[in-house]
């Protein structure tokens, strides 16, 4: 049976904490879309389905070419789906940084990366939202080189008004190793906790490992200014770190030129669309 009678399942691509994913077709439009449906065996089904509701409501918000575009909501078989776009072939950073194990990511493109989310970032926080589980496994690059930033199930509004909220007392939002340390003791949120966590996936994709992992120093051809920025976003007192995710955009662009051949994970297309628009688009006066 078809969800939503127009939706075909096809093949798994991932399961998360709350819901699963899978590939679909979408039967009255002719293509390919990725379905995410609440994951079977959760103790607290009532609270998964306010979650999923609240994430519909906040990709809906949201339109930017970083951050998949929301398509369908409803319920099927009384349970909940969300429909998305369907990043083809796309590999998430988790899988990125594990494959190249002790060789990581050439610096130019690790800013690339850091640079694309950041902005992705800054319009969700354009939008008054804060997304909170910002970690590897929820950041995709697809084969054109570009980045997308995936579940947005614990994600909230920089007006707590907005939203009810979805953890209990003495409960942290997203995942501990990536959670800012303010809201490990349970404090109100801000977009600098995002950027914290943008900090440790940053570190992760120039060294391979985990700030919490780290080192005596980085990596020996990373550019002084460039490891000032990951050191900035990392600080344990929010007020020290950079003020917008803009401007993290703008502090790693520097560094994000001559990129090298990435085999296996970007397959270069000149005349891509995308790629010329974007094009396009960096002629216009800032």
């Amino acid at each position: 049976m078809k969800i939503g009678g127009r939706y075909a399942r096809g093949k798994p691509l991932g399961v998360g904490g709350m819901g699963q994913i899978w590939e679909g077709t979408d039967d009255r439009l002719n293509r390919t879309v990725a379905i995410k449906i609440i994951r079977p065996g959760l103790p607290d089904r009532s609270a998964a389905r306010r979650r999923f509701y609240r994430e519909a409501r906040i990709l809906a918000r949201l339109r930017h070419p970083g951050i998949p575009a929301l398509y369908d909501f409803g319920a099927h078989d009384d349970e909940l789906f969300i429909v998305m776009e369907l990043v083809p072939g796309a590999v998430s950073l988790r899988d990125l940084i594990a494959e190249r194990g002790d060789d990581p990511l050439p610096v130019p493109w690790a800013a690339l990366i850091g640079a694309q989310f950041c902005a992705a970032l800054a319009a969700a926080h354009g939008a008054g939202l804060i997304h909170r589980d910002l970690t590897p496994s929820n950041i995709v690059l697809a084969p054109d080189g570009t980045v997308r930033i995936l579940d947005f199930g614990v994600a909230t509004a920089l007006d707590p008004a907005e939203f009810s909220a979805i953890t209990r007392p003495g409960e942290a939002p997203g995942s501990a190793r990536y959670i800012a340390p303010e809201l490990d003791g349970y404090a109100a949120a801000d977009a600098r906790a995002d950027l914290y966590s943008a900090g440790c996936v940053l570190h992760e994709l120039l060294t391979g490992r985990h700030p919490a992992e780290r080192p005596a120093g980085f990596r020996d051809d990373l550019p002084g200014p460039l490891a000032h920025v990951i050191d900035t976003l990392l600080a344990e007192d929010p007020s020290t770190r950079p003020t917008s995710a803009a401007d993290v955009v703008h502090a790693l662009l520097p560094h994000a030129r001559d990129l090298p051949p990435l085999p296996g994970y970007y397959t270069p297309a000149p005349n891509d669309p995308t790629h010329l628009y974007t094009k396009a688009l960096s002629t216009l006066p800032t």
